[in-house]
């Protein structure tokens, strides 16, 4: 019974995450695997055979429950390194509503049944009574006999590696093997690494060239805004502006306006876009990396700018220790971590202090800074209220909705983003009259997506509502303002980058060298050579971002399966013009991690 409830599971497990490719041999080896574990579990003596075959079957069910859940906020399946993520999750658990819908519910609804069915069972047990042997060689070989000739047949079809990165089983035995295995690196791979490690270190040699020490000597206040997404830019919706703040800055005769940005997050969302944005690392492959590599020796954004004789405080209206920020941001080079618990606020929106309260006690403690020392003072500032799950009491609704959008996550969606900017004018308007914005560069991006085109729900309202197929490219675009007070700019910039890019196009603006340290991105101010935009999650590494085209890697990672389009007509291209570039990707990926894992930061001071 239990190995047809099972095969059941996985026919709608392999929907929930969306297998693509050899779909019924993924299933089909998932439950002889199943039969094979059963069979064994019900060979062993006692009642303890009930409480290890239940155990099996509620452990397998909760896994492909989480998997489920994982997949549909990250587009991947979980690792063994997300376990330790649990403990934020308890933070977040208004947005679980979003990623479990009926489909993953049905993965568990049969348990409780199950469970009293064996606890029955388990009372009436005889110990004589056993279930035939006969019955349990049988399953146990029948069972391996048929793994064995699907594995022969993926192997000879060429299909194995597709099938062991999206079967439940395969999948993580192959990820628990590659967290255990060995970090120390073959001395060949060693030299492969410090060479192409010397060639990236080139990038941090800053061309003198457009806006180059524009904003030198001025304060910097960088503001990352949650969930800002770039389509919202001069969009309008029933004729109101969603952004007018943003938009006027945008349009500012002083400002640079990057509309072809992208996030560039790993698994730690909103903390590795910061991470990203000061260091130009690509973020942790596995952990977020703030938690992951908390303690390596770093030299970004802040750093650079205390070496010049900056002050460098942080600003987050959340708990000190979410996301490991509290601990992290030591050796990323804050002197100073206003948190939460800095704040004085009664009422929260979602994830917690409004911005309206963070934003007006923020200008207190840089007016401070301002005042109180003589040298310039950089200020990052990290937004809250249009977090997930954009829930904003009426009062703070402020645009009419269509009856179609009015309760939906679109809806929703729109109302945070609208309320955030009408907070950050605001605060703009205050650092004006305060005298503090003459004498400073403000620069503003979003951290990361806020509609998930990886979610059925998002991606039918978004291609509702942009009248084109919502894909990951609209999804990771975010934008990037840059204000430089007394200087003629509007202008407004389509050259690609990401939040890599962001440490080497500010430290040009501000004037300083780079002089330590390794960096990736590139000045998007001063570009000599063609750049992309190569993502880490939402879609496999080795997938292309261009300034024309999205090159997406396969999820079972065959680059024949692989799809490329254009960004324009969406038409589809041939993945093979991609090949190199996708190479190139995955090597650069993997440089960088490998700079984490070995703490190499330092050997350039």
């Amino acid at each position: 019974m239990l190995e047809i409830l099972l095969l059941i599971k996985f026919i709608i497990y392999t929907g929930v995450i969306e297998v693509e490719h050899n779909r019924i041999g993924v299933i089909l080896t998932s439950f002889f695997i199943s039969v094979v574990i059963l069979a064994l579990l019900k060979r062993i003596k006692g009642k303890r055979r009930f409480a290890y075959i239940f155990g099996f079957y509620g452990f397998v069910s909760i896994l492909m429950l989480i998997n489920g859940a994982y997949f549909t906020q990250f587009n991947t399946l979980t690792s063994v390194y997300v376990i330790k993520q649990i403990p934020q999750l308890v933070n977040v658990g208004d947005n679980l509503k979003f990623l479990i819908d009926f489909k993953k519910i049905a993965l568990l609804m049969e348990l409780p049944i199950i469970y009293w069915y064996f606890r029955r069972v388990r009372r009436n047990y005889n110990p004589e009574e056993k279930i035939p042997f006969k019955y349990n060689q049988n399953a146990l070989i029948a069972g391996v006999i048929a793994l064995a000739i699907l594995i022969q047949y993926f192997g000879y079809t060429g299909k194995l590696q597709s099938v062991a990165s999206q079967e439940l089983y395969l999948y993580h035995t192959i990820d628990i093997g590659r967290s255990m295995v060995s970090e120390h690196k073959a001395a060949a791979e060693v030299l492969t690494m410090e060479d192409r490690m010397e060639r990236i270190r080139m990038r941090r040699n800053l061309i003198n060239g457009n806006y180059t020490g524009v904003g030198e000597g001025k304060n910097l206040i960088v503001i990352q805004v949650e969930a800002l997404q770039d389509f919202l830019i001069e969009r309008t919706y029933l004729g109101q502006e969603i952004t007018p703040s943003l938009n006027r800055l945008a349009k500012n005769r002083s400002s640079l306006y990057y509309n072809n940005y992208f996030q560039l997050v790993g698994k730690g969302n909103t903390s590795d876009a910061e991470f990203v944005s000061h260091n130009s690392l690509y973020p942790s492959l596995g952990e977020p990396t703030y938690m992951e590599y908390e303690e390596n020796s770093y030299y970004g954004l802040p750093w650079l700018l205390r070496d010049n004789g900056y002050t460098a405080w942080a600003f987050h209206g959340y708990e000190r220790d979410f996301w490991n920020r509290d601990e992290a941001y030591i050796n990323q080079g804050f002197q100073k971590f206003i948190a939460e618990d800095n704040f004085e606020f009664d009422e929260e929106i979602g994830f917690g202090i409004k911005d309206e309260d963070f934003f007006d006690q923020s200008l207190v403690y840089i007016k401070n800074l301002d005042e109180r020392y003589e040298n310039p003072f950089y200020a990052f500032m990290v937004t809250l209220t249009s977090h997930t799950p954009f829930e904003m009491p009426e009062e703070d609704q402020h645009l009419q909705l269509k009856p179609e959008h009015r309760g939906t996550i679109l809806g929703d969606y729109l109302q945070s983003i609208h309320y955030m900017d009408r907070e950050l004018g605001e605060f703009i308007d205050n650092l004006e009259k305060e005298g503090i914005l003459e004498n400073t560069v403000l620069a503003i991006y979003g951290d990361h997506f806020g509609m998930n085109a990886a979610n059925e729900i998002d991606k039918g309202l978004m291609t509702d509502y942009l009248h084109m197929e919502y894909d990951f490219d609209h999804m990771m675009n975010v934008p990037l303002i840059i204000h430089i007070p007394g200087e003629t700019l509007g202008i407004e910039i389509s050259t690609i980058g990401s939040q890599l890019d962001f440490y080497p196009t500010i430290a040009n603006i501000m004037g300083y060298p780079i002089t330590k340290g390794i960096i990736f991105g590139r000045d998007l101010n001063n570009l000599q050579r063609t750049n992309y935009v190569f993502p880490v999650s939402f879609m496999k590494a080795g997938s292309v971002i261009t300034e024309d085209h999205v090159f997406e890697m396969s999820r079972d990672e065959i680059f024949e399966h692989s799809r490329a389009f254009n960004r324009k007509s969406r038409e589809s291209v041939n993945i093979n013009n991609f090949r190199s570039l996708s190479k190139r990707a995955i090597q650069e990926i993997t440089i960088s991690n490998y700079i984490l894992e070995n703490n190499r930061i330092t050997s350039d001071y």
